[in-house]
């Protein structure tokens, strides 16, 4: 099985933790339904899993750090959720080298901006807003977001100063 596409139904439940064992899974997108329960960490088992789509539904719990271990994935929304807990430091880095757009935004996660999180090295899209995100906008470093076009971190508690560069 290489692509799941169960968007804007009205399925409930949750996602199986079986869903590690789908070796040749390439997208899955089960935007727009009703699935509550945790996100299982086995998406991390998922090395060749490009389009991972799990938006507006009742999802709770952290991120799994396990995403961290998608070395093939190109594009994650988790937006319009009841995620809570920290961003993990996993998303961001040469470790997910191709990750493109990563949307995170309208939930409940918490903390605060991972500091590595200039480090993707293809991020164009990055949304975090209207969470309940706090501290400082991590300063971004000189080569860091080459690709980046939209970041989002709109309705939030973020303090500081917006640096020059």
């Amino acid at each position: 099985l290489e692509e799941v596409i169960l968007k804007s139904n009205s399925i409930s439940g949750s996602v199986s933790s079986k869903v590690g064992d789908l070796s040749k899974l390439g997208t899955f997108w089960v935007s727009f339904n009703q699935l509550s329960a945790t996100i299982p960490s086995t998406f991390g088992n998922l090395a060749n899993l490009q389009e991972l789509e799990l938006q507006s539904n009742r999802l709770t719990g952290t991120i799994p750090s396990e995403f961290g271990t998608m070395g093939s994935i190109d594009f994650i929304s988790l937006e319009s959720n009841l995620l809570t807990g920290k961003i993990p430091t996993e998303l961001f880095g040469t470790n997910l080298g191709g990750l493109r757009i990563l949307y995170l935004n309208d939930n409940q996660l918490t903390g605060t901006i991972p500091s590595n999180y200039g480090s993707s090295p293809r991020l164009k899209d990055l949304w975090l807003s209207d969470n309940l995100l706090t501290g400082t906008l991590p300063i971004i470093s000189e080569g860091e977001f080459l690709f980046l076009e939209e970041l989002l971190i709109n309705n939030n508690d973020i303090t500081g100063v917006v640096d020059e560069s």
